[in-house]
């Protein structure tokens, strides 16, 4: 049977804070956002929610707080002094926040500033995939508990986003003082619990630039109905026979791997999947809507699905209970936003958008207000959300779950 863990791990909810929190606090977050020459996406949910949540506990206790941004080797892996100035200016100026770079987190000098924190006080520590520690998690050696585990007094992990991970610095958080789930991260498992307990009333809207891990979308798909668009959409489309012009049959076929065809014919066979029945087509400068049918003779760019789609998707998502939107539909960052559309027309109750580019779309257009005052839900988890939607585990929360035997 697949984990329920808003209701397993109900005894580490962190639901008193006053009480829970003794200070100084270790406490994880993701704060890991899109990075566009070099400098990072400010206007995030991820940001935005983040500071919404060390306002909070900082009331009650000091918080030195760790997170990461990108992976090695890619454009987006920057430290974290950048997302250390957005959080100043989103947090009151109550709060003192104060960045401790890389050369500086293991030293006396940080060991002694963590003893003497206070309440309102904010320690962000550096990307922590700077470190070779975090990929490799070995309790008996490591150095991250060895240097945290005598002077933290309790540990939050409310970094949902990255549960699918089993990094040092997750991993390690029971192993250092009581560990408590984070309120972020209890409203986002309360949302992925009331999917898994409803069967066949529900749908998934898969977009972005990629396909989703095959063995996750074998899972998700066997409990609800699938609908596709953005570079998914299109993959599906091509794998049940349509032509989608010379240009976009080539940037498909750059973009994804003969492992994805695979996985998307197979996914044909077993499962019935939507695909969008038109496209918004960018040609010599002019944008029009093409049928899928004739796609065939264009020699446009598509930039997002056609209105027809939009009508056809609502019309079958309206009769869902839960609906979840995973990865932009078109383009928007250029204004190709008919996924706005189609969320306009099945908002309400049950409505479930999942984290990355999906919120920073909804943001973008102002919809996250309206959104969460109509009865949807806003994750900031992504991947991490279907990791446990297939049923899978979540390490580092296994963990917390047995912390009466780590660290007694």
């Amino acid at each position: 049977m697949p984990h329920d863990y808003y209701h397993e791990t109900r005894d580490y909810w962190l639901v008193n804070l006053a009480s829970q929190l003794k200070s100084p606090t270790l406490m994880r977050i993701d704060i890991n956002i899109p990075v566009v020459d070099g400098r990072i996406v400010e206007d995030n949910m991820r940001l935005i929610a983040y500071s919404h949540v060390l306002e909070l506990l900082s009331d009650y206790t000091g918080l030195i707080v760790t997170a990461h941004q990108g992976r090695p080797g890619e454009p987006s892996f920057i430290n974290l002094k950048q997302h250390w100035i957005s959080l100043r200016k989103l947090l009151p100026s109550k709060i003192d926040i104060e960045f401790i770079p890389k050369n500086r987190v293991f030293t006396d000098e940080t060991k002694r500033r963590i003893k003497e924190l206070k309440e309102n006080e904010i320690l962000l520590l550096d990307n922590v995939r700077m470190f070779d520690e975090e990929y490799n998690f070995n309790p008996e050696r490591s150095s991250y508990i060895s240097f945290f585990k005598e002077i933290v007094k309790s540990c939050v992990n409310d970094a949902i986003p990255v549960w699918h991970r089993a990094h040092t610095s997750l991993m390690a958080l029971p192993y250092i003082a009581q560990t408590w789930i984070g309120v972020r991260s209890i409203y986002e498992l309360k949302a992925l619990s009331e999917v898994q307990n409803v069967s066949n009333d529900c749908a998934i809207i898969m977009g972005g630039s990629k396909l989703q891990k095959t063995s996750y979308l074998v899972k998700i798909l066997s409990k609800m109905e699938g609908f596709t668009g953005g570079l998914p959409g299109q993959l599906i489309a091509r794998v049940k026979g349509f032509d989608l012009g010379p240009r976009n049959n080539a940037f498909l076929n750059s973009k994804m791997s003969k492992k994805d065809f695979e996985a998307a014919k197979m996914l044909v066979n077993k499962f019935n999947i939507h695909h969008p029945i038109d496209f918004v087509v960018l040609e010599d400068g002019d944008v029009r809507e093409v049928p899928i049918e004739e796609m065939y003779r264009c020699n446009g760019i598509i930039m997002d699905i056609g209105m027809n789609t939009v009508e056809l998707y609502a019309e079958k998502l309206q009769q869902k209970l839960f609906r979840i939107r995973a990865g932009p539909l078109g383009v928007y960052e250029k204004g190709f936003a008919n996924g706005i559309v189609l969320t306009k027309m099945i908002a309400g109750s049950g409505l479930i958008f999942l984290g990355g580019d999906t919120t920073t779309e909804i943001v973008r257009y102002g919809l996250d207000k309206i959104i969460l005052s109509t009865g949807g839900v806003m994750c900031i988890s992504g991947g991490a959300f279907l990791h446990g939607l297939a049923g899978e585990s979540y390490p580092s929360v296994d963990l917390i779950l047995r912390q009466k035997n780590i660290n007694p």
